[in-house]
């Protein structure tokens, strides 16, 4: 099967991780993958050598990866004769959108072939009404929680398949962790953005660094990810204070061992779909501290696996990650917990399912009658 996979550009996001795993997987069983990104990191302000690593990834694997090179979401019809040209060349059985932001594109190239869009977050990037126009292009809809199989069920009009996300075999850890550093490393991933609202992370620090002062320890929190509000970030942090406490490490691709390193994860987000860096704390054996939003609950059994707390709140993060970080045999319960949690999050088990929904979507299109076949390609 030739698979075409869309993102918005070659970066470290969720939504961009999982199409980069899932085309390194689908090559190893045998099928030929493109990943396919709208526009250059340098026009949406993304970094320049995460792009390169990631496009030098997938074709190291195999794969093929490149940039239609819009300065626009909105270029539309230059969109379109670009993914068509590129089409011509990856002649693909099915299209893979991980963004909606490519779907009129899509319409306007009129591939011809099924087209699968995978929402990847808990809220809506459009108004509910654009469903009317979505359900014209697509086939076949993805969600990656609960939540996010909801919300499409409630707005769209076609079939939605509810797929967790996985993640890099890389990340897995042969044991869990037994034992606390006096000094402790907690951290982050994730875009700097107001999603993850890092500022209450960055109050938390100091309540934590406070909280773990009479045991003699110093905490230090690092936060691994890029975005066009890491500058501003960083200027909380040094107008707080809080610089010797947490260190902004920004876009990263060695989140593997950044998270070997660690003894703790922790996120802060107002609201997630299903982050795989979750899943990837998980495999690592890292306890984790997180908000109590959709997808980081679907994620977190608290005291299996790791805490939740209220968002926004800073005293209930640094909280939770102080006791987490203050009883040895607690933490190597959720340490277990959290390694036997990742067990059904394999990125084998995600690309199985999306073959079948491939190859499901290709024999309903084959099968359809011509007239309702026209209708769905334009």
């Amino acid at each position: 099967m030739r698979i075409c996979s869309i993102i918005t550009s070659f970066t470290c996001g969720g939504a961009e991780m999982l199409a980069r795993d899932l085309t390194e997987r689908f090559v190893v069983v045998g099928h030929d993958a493109t990943v396919i990104a709208l526009s250059d990191a340098s026009q949406i302000g993304n970094d320049r050598d995460t792009e390169a690593a990631m496009m030098d990834h997938i074709r190291l694997a195999g794969g093929h990866a490149l940039s239609l090179g819009l300065h626009s979401r909105n270029a539309w019809i230059a969109g379109a004769r670009a993914l068509r040209h590129a089409l011509r060349t990856s002649r693909p059985d099915v299209i893979h959108s991980h963004t909606a932001r490519a779907l009129p594109i899509i319409a306007l190239a009129r591939p011809r072939v099924p087209v699968i869009l995978t929402h990847h977050n808990s809220r809506l990037s459009f108004p509910p009404m654009a469903f009317h126009f979505f359900n014209g292009i697509v086939d076949r809809y993805v969600a990656i929680s609960e939540q996010c199989e909801a919300t499409l069920r409630q707005h769209s009009r076609k079939p939605v398949q509810l797929i967790w996300n996985a993640a890099n075999p890389r990340f897995h850890a042969a044991k869990p962790r037994q034992e606390l550093l006096r000094n402790p490393s907690i951290l982050a991933v994730g875009t700097v953005s107001e999603q993850k609202d890092y500022p209450t992370l960055v109050g938390a620090a100091r309540l934590l660094a406070a909280a773990l002062a009479p045991q003699g320890r110093k905490p230090r929190i690092s936060i691994a990810g890029g975005g066009p509000m890491l500058q501003q970030l960083q200027a909380l942090v040094d107008a707080t204070g809080a610089s010797e406490n947490v260190e902004l490490l920004g876009a990263r691709r060695d989140v593997d061992m950044l998270m070997r390193q660690a003894d703790l994860f922790v996120n802060s987000s107002l609201w997630e779909g299903f982050p795989i860096s979750l899943i990837e704390a998980a495999t690592s054996g890292l306890p984790m501290v997180a908000t109590h939003v959709a997808g980081n609950r679907e994620m977190i059994v608290p005291g299996v696996n790791g805490v939740l707390v209220p968002p926004g709140d800073a005293e209930a993060l640094a909280s939770a990650m102080a006791d987490a970080l203050s009883d040895e045999a607690a933490y190597a319960a959720l340490s277990a917990g959290a390694l036997e949690s990742a067990r059904r999050f394999s990125i084998e088990r995600c690309a199985t399912a999306h073959l079948a929904l491939y190859d499901d979507a290709r024999g309903r299109r084959a099968n359809a009658p011509v007239s309702l076949r026209a209708a769905a390609t334009g």
